[in-house]
């Protein structure tokens, strides 16, 4: 188990990756501005090495002081209280909850709030070869990034907010009100109409009212225009995003 390093990069070059349902979108940044490139990988049996190739092609392998951040999709995390929590007893969680098929490797790091560990884990296999290429790198979790940002979100605008991530057949729901984290988990997502029922379930459970919450939809794997006609109905403040590579501020809000 590994804690996440701190990902303040003030080198004027720095690389910033992250994994898409289609492969990875890179972000290198210079001193005169940013640079972004896109591999397309449609198998993940083409990992690590179509990537390792493409990273060495561009020269950010042969520069081992160059800050690299790379922010992993992974469907299993937890919210563990962030006193008392010993490495021997996340690993049972882990173990107890999900399952393992194989070896994987656990990250810790204290949410935004100061009350609760964010833990999430990937294939061991996948965590070495980043490591392998890339020896400093700092490893991320996108849902760790957005429920930062969902708690940091509500307590600006005063009022709550739910952000659904869809991504390939998996739907990441976090909410949270003003003053705390209300819910973060993951649902896999068998056909469309298991969204809006997954999503306005959520919404019930948690008791937040569909017309005072903002609601956020990132829909990498589904139709922008099915999700605005299929909640429109139901929720008064619908808003589109795409995910970026900055690290405090995750979502891009677009038009639609």
């Amino acid at each position: 188990m590994q804690e996440s390093a701190n990902y303040s990069q003030t080198s004027p070059h720095t690389l910033s990756i992250r994994t898409t349902p289609d492969g990875f979108s890179f972000c290198y940044s210079t001193a005169k501005g940013k640079m972004f490139k896109a591999l397309k990988i449609p198998t993940k049996f083409d990992f690590p090495e179509r990537f390792e190739d493409f990273v060495q092609m561009r020269g950010w392998t042969d520069r081992p002081s160059l800050p690299v951040t790379a922010i992993d999709f992974s469907d299993h995390f937890m919210l563990l209280p962030a006193e008392g929590c010993q490495e021997e007893h996340i690993k049972s969680f882990f173990n107890f909850q999900f399952q393992h098929d194989e070896e994987n490797q656990i990250y810790t790091v204290p949410l935004c709030d100061g009350e609760q560990l964010f833990c999430w884990e990937i294939p061991s296999s996948r965590d070495r070869a980043f490591e392998k290429i890339f020896p400093q790198i700092t490893m991320l979790s996108s849902a760790y990034l957005l429920t930062n940002w969902v708690i940091r979100q509500a307590s600006m605008i005063h009022k709550p907010v739910m952000v659904a991530h869809l991504y390939e057949k998996t739907m990441q729901i976090f909410a949270a009100d003003p003053k705390r984290l209300l819910f973060a988990n993951t649902f896999t997502i068998k056909d469309f109409q298991e969204i809006p029922y997954y999503f306005l379930r959520c919404m019930d459970q948690v008791a937040l009212d569909p017309i005072q919450t903002q609601c956020i939809f990132c829909p990498e794997s589904v139709s922008e225009q099915d999700i605005i006609e299929t909640f429109s109905p139901y929720i008064k403040h619908i808003q589109l995003a795409a995910f970026t590579i900055q690290i405090n501020e995750p979502l891009e809000m677009i038009d639609y």
